[in-house]
């Protein structure tokens, strides 16, 4: 009686069914938020997979344009004409930053179309280069590797020298041979300066969070690393199709 008094009222009173409808669709609407926010959890690991390789179609065609430009010429013979990057998607499964040389196992290799001496970054900066290859997975020399050297620059004034890895703590590394009379503060931007084959100039190392001057009139400047190396999941690994041309050019001198 109840019930059929609830319904009668509900379908003959006009304020009271206004009431019920409203309560209603705040109900339905309050489910159907939670259930699609479970189902956007639960697809998480789509979403990212989708984003990487998004980000790698984007990087790659920006490359492509920025050679467009950079060019007033192609080279007929070029295979993909204007670009001079490719970037390839893949995940971490084994990493260390708790010994003097660290690798990182990434779950693609020569089949993919990694091979040695290529650059590895993240979305946050620098990772490393490839150190060795199979055809399904690539090791990875870890800027956190005794071994590991790079050219970086001040970000703000173009002055460049190398990075190292002092073989203590996972969050800073060594930039040297900037000389004394630069201009540098505590967070000053660290990046890739170009002065090579692997890696593109530009990308981030880290930031300045301290420096002294040696006694060769260079500074001793420590670097805070951009990349948390204890959380790496996914990273990309850069080819530059013109790296052997790059390499015998800069060559010939030595050999002369």
């Amino acid at each position: 009686m109840e019930a059929l008094s609830f319904i009668v009222l509900v379908q003959y009173n006009r304020f009271h069914r206004a009431g019920f409808i409203n309560l209603t669709s705040n109900i339905q609407g309050f489910f159907y938020d939670n259930m699609y926010g479970m189902k956007e959890y639960l697809n998480l690991k789509k979403v990212n997979q989708n984003l990487r390789m998004e980000n790698n179609l984007l990087r790659n065609q920006l490359d492509q344009y920025n050679r467009l430009i950079e060019n007033s010429y192609l080279v007929q013979n070029d295979s993909l004409p204007g670009r001079k990057y490719t970037y390839i998607s893949a995940r971490v499964i084994n990493n260390s930053v708790n010994k003097q040389y660290n690798y990182i196992t990434l779950d693609k290799g020569r089949k993919h179309g990694i091979l040695t001496e290529q650059a590895v970054i993240s979305p946050h900066g620098i990772v490393g280069v490839v150190y060795g290859t199979t055809g399904h997975y690539a090791t990875v020399i870890s800027v956190l590797n005794r071994n590991f050297r790079l050219s970086a620059k001040l970000k703000k004034n173009e002055y460049f020298g190398s990075v190292t890895w002092s073989g203590t703590g996972f969050q800073t590394a060594i930039l040297s041979e900037i000389p004394y009379h630069v201009d540098i503060e505590i967070g000053d931007t660290i990046v890739t300066s170009g002065y090579s084959a692997i890696f593109p100039e530009g990308i981030l190392v880290g930031t300045i969070s301290g420096f002294d001057l040696e006694e060769s009139n260079f500074y001793r400047i420590e670097i805070k690393l951009s990349v948390d190396y204890k959380n790496l999941t996914y990273v990309n690994v850069i080819r530059n199709l013109l790296k052997e041309e790059q390499m015998e050019i800069e060559q010939e001198p030595v050999n002369d």
